[in-house]
């Protein structure tokens, strides 16, 4: 039996997200999270409120992973917010190609945060490939990290439907894509060189960032602060700014800001910033 989600019990839920996560669940998501955790329990039974109390009780690992599943959301594409990545040719890349930007080592490091399904680490790859002439030997890394296992594990098969493609123009689609004959629908994988270019990693955005590796150029951590309370994104945006080089950017959504926030960073563009 599966009963029906109440109140007091979504406000447990919003408790434990809170705690967990910094994710500040509202009560439009009541509905949301109702139908995402009735199909769940269909599938491995019991009811929501013995759910509930196993999760606040003695949650595995796995019973955490699929609660986020259940509360997140994984919205991208191909270079998404193409400002993004013009600021990025303009920059970082064109000038690295042009000698008038050095880089120690002739290494550049990116961080995608809440990468969700790989897109955006792949765009990276493409973009730094299409910039950088390969003679010039920069070596170009890519870190793509979410907390959602179906996410992460999209993203490290690195094959997409067509209907994943639509931000992809087509020369980039016969450039950087090959068909996929194992997918179950007409799909596209990811080229080899782009694939050496990116690793993946689970990492929860409320846990300290250093095994991220770092320092990076750039961090990309768009459309995720979204979720959070003010003091949440601030604890965010400061674990950011100690994984980045000095004068490093920040990359956020295209509809969010840190003006509110008390961090070192100055504005280099909408939605973008340096480290001071």
């Amino acid at each position: 039996m599966i009963d029906t989600l109440t109140e007091p019990l979504f406000e447990r839920i919003a408790r434990i997200a809170r705690s967990r996560w910094g994710l500040a669940l509202h009560a439009r998501k009541f509905s949301l999270v109702q139908n995402r955790l009735t199909t769940h329990l269909r599938k491995s039974g019991g009811t929501i409120e013995a759910w509930v109390q196993r999760i606040e009780r003695t949650p595995t690992d796995a019973d955490m992973l699929v609660f986020f599943d259940i509360l997140s959301t994984n919205v991208t594409s191909f270079f998404r917010d193409p400002t993004h990545f013009g600021f990025l040719e303009r920059e970082l890349w064109t000038p690295l190609a042009r000698g008038t930007r050095t880089a120690a080592g002739r290494k550049i490091r990116i961080w995608s945060a809440a990468c969700s399904n790989g897109a955006e680490p792949y765009s990276l790859a493409m973009q730094a490939r299409e910039c950088l002439p390969p003679e010039q030997k920069w070596e170009v890394k890519i870190l793509g990290s979410d907390l959602s296992t179906k996410a992460l594990t999209a993203a490290r098969s690195g094959v997409y439907a067509e209907s994943q493609l639509a931000g992809l123009a087509p020369e980039r689609r016969k450039r950087w894509l090959l068909p996929a004959p194992k997918a179950t629908e007409p799909g596209w994988s990811v080229r080899p060189e782009l694939r050496e270019m990116v690793e993946f990693r689970q990492h929860n955005l409320m846990d300290s960032p250093n095994s991220m590796g770092g320092p990076f150029d750039c961090i990309f951590l768009r459309n995720c602060m979204i979720y959070f309370d003010r003091e949440t994104r601030e604890e965010v945006v400061l674990r950011m700014h100690s994984m980045l080089k000095p004068a490093g950017w920040l990359i956020v959504g295209s509809a969010e800001t840190l003006s509110s926030l008390k961090v070192p960073f100055k504005t280099a563009s909408a939605s973008i910033y340096v480290k001071e």
